[in-house]
């Protein structure tokens, strides 16, 4: 009996752990992570992006979000000590691991900021893309509810 709840015990750790993981995941994890490995580094191949994207830059908590009854989860990061330079946000579709993302860079000099979308199949648009854009401009942490597409 004692060995019974043990057991149960394990199951539900492994569970909860399960969960906190992917609710934990980061940009830079999608990278080395065996589920998502494949698919994020067919979403930035051919991509000139900064090393600190797969290296580890300065992550927000990720947002689940719906789109067309789908559910997502939107993870956002940006360049260590300059956030307002360079910044990535990736949707990842938690049932068919496919990556969707756009990167966004600003010229110091003359304040353009310019987007480069990652892996975008057109699916996803408008909606998909308006995610994305808002988690880039801080709009999904302010208004998250605002962001769950039927």
């Amino acid at each position: 009996m004692k060995k019974a709840r043990i057991a149960l015990f394990l199951s539900f750790s492994a569970l909860a752990t399960s969960v906190y993981a992917q609710d934990e995941l980061t940009i830079s994890e999608l990278a080395v992570n065996q589920a998502t490995k494949a698919e994020f580094h067919k979403m930035v191949a051919n991509q000139h992006l900064p090393a600190w994207v797969t290296q580890g830059g300065t992550d927000s908590q990720g947002k689940k979000v719906n789109i067309a009854g789908n559910q997502y989860l939107v993870l956002a990061s940006c360049k260590p000590h300059d956030c307002a330079a360079q910044r990535i946000a990736v949707l990842y579709d938690t049932a068919t691991k496919k990556l969707l993302g756009v990167f966004s860079s600003v010229e110091e000099k003359e304040g353009h900021e310019k987007l480069q979308w990652l892996n975008g199949p057109d699916n996803l648009s408008p909606d998909g893309k308006t995610v994305l854009f808002a988690a880039l401009t801080g709009s999904l942490d302010n208004h998250p509810d605002s962001f769950n597409f039927k």
